[in-house]
């Protein structure tokens, strides 16, 4: 009779890999994400932060475009969940679970390969949410200790556009894979809200880094467009630029619900988490952009 675990805590305990296991896995990591990199007197850390669903991967591919030779080392915690050897059973069997199973092993492996970045003074990209303040505290003062040259994006993306993205990032890895992970409307809104906002504005007015941008989505994934930056000020600070940058989006993201997203949809709705999102999703549709509130 196949296994069934009935809570998280089981999954985790299950899955869980030995300190051996990990560390194997963990130097494979850096080996791989470290191959052919090479270390710089001055070396630059860009920290891409936002919402799952904005974009984030379009943004560092804009940033690979302005290293040579893309002399970059990406981390990004979600790319290395799938090196847990259990990954895709636990994907399959149990989505419900599997940010936070992987997420045992991943983080640390995370932790781990900025750890020898930084060491190394290699250029740098992380990639996060921006939730909690206290996971940069730590990585920008070693940054600091290294000369590095830290600099700050944040994506603004409205919550619908999120969202749609979410669940059809969701709908293409079903139809390649035959299951997929999805982010729950609880967890979104942890990165969207004001942990992240917060995050930003913590950067920007401790003067904890080098620069501070906000962008927002261009034609093409890979070229966003930038509407703040802190040395030229288009808007009163980075956070202001964000809520204003959301609700630019928002004219964009109503037409691509009626135009695309609405028709699709019809196809969708397979398991309860999905259906959480596309009514949350068709709720946001049917606001009165009035009645939003000011973040």
């Amino acid at each position: 009779m196949e296994e069934r675990f009935n809570s998280l805590e089981e999954a985790c305990k299950y899955y869980k890999l030995t300190q051996e296991e990990h560390e194997q896995i963990g130097k494979h990591i850096n080996e791989i994400m470290m191959f052919g990199k090479q270390p710089q007197e001055t070396p630059i850390a860009v920290i891409d932060i936002a919402p799952p669903g904005s974009g984030k991967t379009g943004l560092n591919g804009y940033a690979l475009k302005q290293f040579p030779n893309a002399n970059l080392i990406i981390v990004n915690n979600d790319e290395l969940k799938p090196f847990h050897p259990k990954a895709d059973e636990i994907a399959e069997k149990y989505p419900e679970y599997y940010i936070k199973v992987t997420n045992e092993e991943s983080k640390r492996w995370t932790d781990e390969l900025v750890d020898s970045a930084i060491e190394g003074k290699y250029n740098l990209l992380y990639e996060g949410t921006g939730r909690k303040i206290s996971i940069f505290q730590r990585m920008i003062d070693q940054m600091r200790q290294k000369g590095y040259k830290i600099i700050v994006r944040a994506m603004a993306v409205n919550e619908l556009t999120c969202l749609m993205s979410i669940v059809e990032r969701y709908e293409g890895q079903v139809a390649k894979k035959g299951w997929g992970r999805l982010v729950s409307v609880e967890t979104f809104y942890k990165a969207y809200d004001e942990e992240m906002l917060n995050t930003l504005n913590t950067f920007e007015s401790a003067g904890m880094v080098d620069v501070v941008e906000v962008y927002v989505r261009g034609d093409k994934p890979t070229e966003p467009i930038r509407i703040y930056g802190n040395s030229s000020r288009e808007y009163k600070d980075a956070r202001t630029a964000v809520v204003e940058g959301r609700k630019q989006d928002r004219k964009s993201a109503v037409q691509y619900y009626e135009q695309t997203f609405s028709k699709a949809m019809k196809n969708y709705k397979n398991t309860p988490e999905e259906i959480e999102l596309i009514e949350k999703i068709q709720g946001l549709y049917k606001v009165n952009d009035k009645d939003e509130p000011e973040l």
